[in-house]
């Protein structure tokens, strides 16, 4: 899919064979893209795919999604990305850029999240508009909002104790001692479109801001659209209270190539040593 004579990193198969298992989540979106082996989809072809989704995508207002071409320097507010999908329902999307792709798919997996985050920072931008704020001096929570939605990811648990090894960053046990309890019992689902963009190029020090979520194991070994209708009904939920998840900070870190098959490299014990990737908890100091 999208061939390297459009300057692309990589090849990108449609069965996403050669790649990290951070695309898991998004394949079967994805795979509609299979035909477009050697040149990038128009913005017809994303509006397209969008058309024929089974449910209508929407804003929390109602407005139909629309994929529309970038266009300039706003003139004024309700022209910026946020508040124009937020008025409107139209997504400013560039052609042959994979940040703006994986933005379209991730309207596809969490409809009701993406909406849910556009419907609190564009009201936010404007109260501080009208105050005569900076716009660029968003709150706690549209920090923590924006960081989740480039950069964030779920974490399904069935084992609460596993959940605590990574609140206390306490990466070599969780990664290595119980790394084969991982397996059946925690998976990671990317949420940021800026994240899947990174796994085109995976590197060490990638790391995702994470909630997390105690479940039951029968919610693990359900398919992947059961999951993720289950995540996106309850990251909305929570977002939508405003009661938890108010700061950057509420966030979990998460370093990603720890996980067992994320990484050939993490076969090796000596690997979970590399305290710069695998830090210690918040005011704790590095030893290498």
């Amino acid at each position: 899919m999208f061939s390297q004579n459009i300057n692309l990193k990589q090849e990108w198969d449609a069965d996403f064979a050669s790649f990290s298992p951070i695309f898991d989540p998004l394949k079967s979106w994805a795979e509609k893209f299979g035909d477009f082996k050697s040149h990038w989809p128009g913005l017809d072809d994303y509006q397209q795919i969008l058309d024929s989704n089974e449910q209508p995508i929407k804003t929390s207002g109602g407005k139909k999604l629309k994929i529309v071409q970038q266009d300039g320097k706003p003139g004024h507010f309700n022209e910026h990305y946020a508040p124009r999908i937020y008025t409107t329902g139209e997504i400013q999307t560039r052609t042959e850029n994979w940040h703006d792709f994986f933005q379209y798919l991730t309207w596809f997996m969490f409809p009701k999240t993406k909406a849910v985050i556009n419907s609190i920072h564009v009201p936010a931008a404007l109260s501080r508009m009208e105050q005569g704020i900076d716009l660029g001096r968003r709150s706690s929570v549209e920090n923590m909002l924006s960081l989740f939605d480039e950069g964030g990811a779920v974490i399904l648990c069935s084992d609460e104790s596993l959940l605590q090894l990574i609140r206390d960053f306490s990466w070599k046990e969780l990664f290595w001692q119980r790394r084969q309890e991982l397996k059946s019992k925690l998976k990671l689902v990317t949420f940021g479109h800026a994240l899947y963009e990174k796994g085109l190029s995976p590197y060490i020090g990638m790391t995702a801001n994470c909630i997390l979520f105690t479940v039951e194991e029968k919610l693990l070994q359900q398919g992947n659209q059961d999951q993720l209708n289950w995540i996106d009904s309850h990251l909305a939920e929570i977002f939508s209270q405003g009661t938890s998840y108010l700061k950057p900070k509420d966030l979990s870190p998460f370093p990603l190539l720890g996980l067992p098959g994320w990484d050939e490299n993490n076969e090796n014990e000596q690997y979970y040593e590399n305290q710069r990737y695998f830090r210690p908890g918040r005011g704790q100091k590095c030893s290498n």
